[in-house]
């Protein structure tokens, strides 16, 4: 699947409003089951400081990586406006919570990849327990981890996630695993788009 780079410099991509499904955690570093943060206590975290609702959420990935069984507790907000003024804010947010990166997907900026949002019916946690388990299988059977973010939204489970292009050179394969893991976990048909991908962290 070829995809071209994107960036501020295209007056279109500079100016367009767009809305963005931004995920922003507490803890600095991966704790696993020592990360006693909540989904609830990290949305009022996160709310404080971006001085608006934000969802309760969890970032899902291996454990063996860190990750608390469920998900890592955060915050998930809608970002809506241009993409510099989105980016913007997720920056001056990473470093006001002291996250070492932050991730942002946007349409038409960043390093070109590919996005999907999906919905489950379950709880939050339940939702991101079972994502594990089947991505891990999936990662011993393919060779493909995919992690991602949730979020409860109104009466459902919001599931999305970007493939990093530093780590996903397949993404055809990554679109297969995250359809695969979709119907595991009894989520809905997942919906794919392409988009930029920035990660956003500490200078070196």
């Amino acid at each position: 699947m070829h995809m071209k780079n994107l960036n501020l410099s295209n007056k279109n991509n500079a100016t367009k409003v767009i809305s963005s499904l931004i995920y922003c955690g507490l803890v600095s570093g991966y704790q696993g089951d020592g990360n006693t943060a909540t989904p609830q206590n990290a949305a009022e975290a996160v709310s404080a400081a971006l001085g608006r609702k934000v969802l309760p959420g969890v970032c899902v990935y291996h454990t063996d990586w860190g990750c608390p069984s469920g998900g890592e507790p955060v915050g998930a907000y809608r970002a809506e406006g241009t993409p510099e003024e989105i980016l913007s804010e997720a920056e001056k947010l990473r470093k006001d919570l002291r996250q070492t990166t932050l991730s942002v997907g946007l349409p038409g900026v960043g390093e070109a990849t590919i996005g999907f949002e999906a919905y489950a019916h379950c709880s939050l946690l339940e939702a991101g327990a079972k994502w594990q388990e089947a991505a891990a299988r999936c990662m011993q059977e393919k060779g493909v981890y995919v992690s991602c973010g949730m979020a409860e939204e109104g009466n459902h489970i919001v599931i999305s996630a970007e493939a990093n292009p530093a780590f996903v050179q397949d993404l055809n394969t990554w679109k297969e695993i995250v359809k695969q893991i979709c119907v595991e976990i009894g989520a809905d048909e997942p919906t794919f788009n392409e988009v930029g991908f920035n990660y956003l962290k500490d200078a070196e």
